[in-house]
């Protein structure tokens, strides 16, 4: 289908669409949770197969997947409208009103390879179940695992006599889909990817709703007196699972100087266990990066940064896509594997001598995902929600914890606005304020 006729139809799916009751909508939801449930194990060995995700992982993914299309088809029995209390205000005696939200239009989405089905899902379902029509721009290292999450929808939506065309499986080229994203009949668009991509799309579609999760430079700080061995086993997943492709994932740790001692080798003997290999493996957790270029970009990184002066804690030798964790300490604040994202299993170890020293080091940056501190003084942990300025901060917990029917955003360089279901809906809606007066 030509572009112009895909947002075409696009249109005429969402006037087919937005009345729909919420009934409609939310069986809709809920077929799709059936149909994605029927190909769970093909999708996981897709992931592994296109993008080399570990199994274990990739079949977490699609769990989540289902978790967060659970969660939206719970959100929209309660979304839509809240009453306003005019009553209670003076002058408006008599009066009723309500704040309803109504769907924009036909909404693009546009998803990286990292989890190419729940970061759909997380896009796709809540604005279909805002009641908008979509367009899918999948990641173009994962088409047979789209194309099989959007034949499972495509069931859905035949089993419940929706709309035809109400999400459009798109081709991966950027000049088309950033054509698409120009025209008019699009209301929004919701992008998940790099920092630079982010910014162009502002710049080429200012005025238009624009939805952005731009990655991140995860952080975390760990006081004197936790349990170093404890902390260190939680967050070395949180560094290297899936080898580090994650936006949340831990890439720099401060930990204060009295802990320092303890904690850098429990954390390298805690990534040194985590087995490294074949993706088909279920007791693999790091697998190969999304390919050997983007592996010998960072092991490039890494030669940088040991020039620089940086001191090498953990490293193997790279082979093709698969890449090692690597941990280093000493790197130099101005290196890129501190101040910018690095999308594999590495990780920067630095110590500092006091927990507000770490705290203030680790907010100098121009992200603001998610950040996380580790501290038994709950003065410090009320410091460090205060002091991070991310979408998301976590307490005694490693940057990665989500739970998909929370909000997930960032801030500063990593985007705007949530995701997690009712978020992502009020993101697809606008609000419209409705008062009648009484009757004269």
């Amino acid at each position: 289908m030509a572009l112009d006729g895909t947002a075409a139809a696009a249109e005429r799916a969402f006037e087919a669409w937005k009345e729909s009751s919420r009934l409609e909508r939310r069986r809709l939801i809920d077929a799709w949770l059936e149909q994605v449930g029927a190909v769970r194990e093909e999708l996981a060995r897709l992931l592994v197969q296109e993008i080399g995700k570990p199994i274990t992982l990739a079949r977490a993914e699609v769990a989540r997947a289902e978790a967060t299309l659970r969660a939206t088809a719970e959100v929209v029995a309660a979304f839509g409208e809240q009453a306003v209390p005019y009553d209670l205000m003076a002058g408006a005696e008599g009066c009723r009103a309500v704040l309803r939200r109504f769907p924009v239009g036909p909404v693009l989405a546009i998803t990286p390879f990292n989890f190419p089905v729940n970061l759909a899902i997380h896009k796709l379902a809540p604005a279909l179940a805002a009641g908008c029509s979509a367009l899918w721009k999948p990641s173009p290292q994962a088409p047979e695992t789209s194309r099989l999450l959007w034949e499972s929808f495509e069931a859905a939506r035949l089993a419940v006599a929706a709309p035809v065309h109400l999400l459009q499986l798109l081709g991966t080229d950027p000049a088309a889909a950033e054509e698409l994203a120009r025209d008019p009949r699009i209301a929004a668009v919701s992008f998940t990817g790099s920092e630079r991509v982010g910014r162009y799309l502002e710049r080429a579609l200012a005025g238009k709703r624009l939805l952005l999760e731009l990655g991140g430079n995860g952080a975390v700080v760990v006081d004197e007196g936790v349990d170093a061995g404890a902390v260190a086993r939680q967050l070395a997943p949180a560094a290297v699972a899936g080898a580090g492709q994650s936006c949340s994932k831990a890439q720099r740790i401060y930990v204060h100087r009295a802990l320092w001692d303890a904690f850098a080798p429990a954390f390298v003997a805690a990534v040194e266990a985590l087995p490294v290999g074949d993706p088909l493996d279920p007791a693999t957790v790091v697998g190969p990066l999304i390919d050997e270029a983007a592996a010998r970009r960072v092991d490039e990184s890494v030669d940088r940064a040991v020039a620089a002066g940086a001191r090498v804690l953990l490293r193997g030798e790279r082979a093709g896509a698969l890449l090692p964790p690597v941990v280093l300490t000493g790197v130099p604040e101005t290196d890129p594997l501190q101040c910018e994202e690095v999308f594999a299993p590495v990780a920067v170890l630095t110590p500092v001598d006091t927990f507000a020293d770490g705290l203030a080091r680790a907010a100098d940056t121009r992200f603001g995902l998610r950040a996380s501190a580790y501290s038994r003084d709950q003065r410090h942990l009320r410091l460090a929600a205060s002091t991070f300025r991310a979408g998301g901060v976590l307490l005694n917990l490693p940057p990665t914890f989500r739970l998909d029917a929370a909000p997930f955003g960032g801030v500063q360089a990593s985007g705007n606005g949530f995701e997690g279901p009712g978020w992502a809906m009020e993101g697809f809606t606008e609000g419209r304020l409705i008062v009648e007066g009484p009757a004269l």
